[in-house]
Formats: structure tokens, C-alpha cells, sequence
């Protein structure tokens, strides 16, 4: 089993038991804004979703390679901002219900995040916002194709990695106070590369098998 990073922090200083009990207005307002926010990407042809694959900087096509996959909105919202944060939801690793559903941003309005799939208030430190796993590429394709299912076929892929260990020169930076010169080096370092849903939308439909062209994506 992957193990989980909890990343966000919402609601510490406002504690669950604190919370309102949503009754049906509120989640059918909650409701609303995902079907909003659903048919503006639809008109504009975007992705929902974008899966992200962040390897590390020792990441290799051949063995075992370590890197963390976590899932964002697209920018495309109604306000006019940037990618915002999606979470899965940790009913089931909890044992509290069978659910593995996605939090959008639309679900985080009340302080806390509310699960649309099984309506569980949950507290920040409990969803789920990145899973590790160290895999050979062959893995890492089967990984991404249950995650590109999951959300119903509707996100863009972005992998990334950095050719610097991040770390590293982060400690470099603190040691010899290079004004954020290396830090800066390692981060512009970055590789990324981008599958569209458009593209792959395209390559299945002249008959492409998915898990190959992931897997020809992950190794490239």
C-alpha cells in the first residue's frame, strides 16, 4: 500500500466539532458550484483535472523511481484564478466508509473539507493531498492510468522532475548564504513534460492502447 502525505493544514485553529452540520442547502450550494465550475471547462474544452507526477531528481527509466502524484482543478475558474488543490478522500484508508472520492475546491467553503461522493465533513490534516509511491516505470503507468480513471477520464498529465536535488541545495543556501542563487538554479533545473487530455483523447481513438502510451510518456 502507498503511503499517504498530508500536506494541508485547514481548519487547526477551528476545530471539527466546532463545525456546522450541513444540512441540504448547504450541500446542494456545495453541489451547484461543482456543476458550475463543471460545464465552464466543458464550453472552454479543458480538462477538469490535472494528474501531477513529481519524481525525484534521481529518477531512472530502468529500476525504481521515487515520486509523489497529487491531482489540481484546472485554472480555468470562475473567479479567474490559478490551479487550486483536490484531495482524495481518506474514508476508506480511516476505515470510516469505502470512499476514495475527490474533494474539489468547490467542497471547501465551510472551513473543513466535505466529501460530495459519501457528504463526510472531514478535518484538513485528514484528506489525503499527495501518495508516494517507488515504482518501476512500468508500475508508474499502471499508477497513473487508475488515477486518469478515477477522475472519469478528464485531466491533462504533467510530470516533472528536477535534475538537482532540491534539498540539497536548499542546505547549500543556509550553509554558505548564496542569496538563493543555487536554490533558484536547481528549481529553473526542473524538467517537465505535459499530456494533454486532447492528445490522449486523440491517440486512443486511432486505437492507441492507454497503459502503453503512458507508459511511452513516463520513460521518454
Amino acid at each position: 500500500m502507498p503511503s499517504t502525505v498530508r500536506e494541508v493544514k485547514w481548519g487547526q485553529d477551528n476545530p471539527i466539532e466546532n463545525a456546522p452540520v450541513l444540512g441540504a442547502e448547504e450541500l446542494h450550494a456545495l453541489d451547484e458550484r461543482k456543476k458550475a465550475l463543471d460545464k465552464l471547462l466543458s464550453q472552454e474544452g479543458k480538462a477538469k483535472y490535472k494528474i501531477e507526477i513529481l519524481f525525484k531528481h534521481t529518477r531512472v527509466v530502468h529500476g525504481l523511481s521515487a515520486g509523489t502524484v497529487s491531482i489540481w482543478e484546472s485554472g480555468a475558474k470562475l473567479h479567474g484564478g490559478g490551479d487550486t488543490k483536490a484531495y482524495w478522500c481518506p474514508g476508506k484508508e480511516l476505515k470510516r466508509n469505502d470512499c476514495t472520492g475527490i474533494i474539489p475546491d468547490a467542497s471547501n467553503g465551510y472551513g473543513h473539507l466535505v466529501c460530495p461522493k459519501c457528504q463526510v465533513l472531514w478535518k484538513g490534516e485528514e484528506v489525503i493531498g499527495e501518495i508516494f509511491y517507488r515504482l518501476p516505470a512500468r508500475k508508474w503507468a499502471e499508477v497513473l492510468l487508475r488515477h486518469y480513471v478515477h477522475l472519469d477520464h478528464n485531466a491533462d498529465i504533467y510530470c516533472k522532475y528536477p535534475k538537482e536535488d532540491l534539498r540539497i541545495a536548499s542546505s547549500l543556501e543556509q550553509a554558505k548564504q548564496h542569496m538563493g542563487e543555487k536554490l533558484s538554479k536547481a528549481r529553473a533545473s526542473r524538467q517537465m513534460y505535459i499530456y494533454p487530455l486532447a492528445h490522449i483523447i486523440k491517440d486512443t481513438s486511432a486505437g492507441a492502447d492507454l497503459l502503453e502510451r503512458f507508459h511511452a510518456f513516463l520513460t521518454a
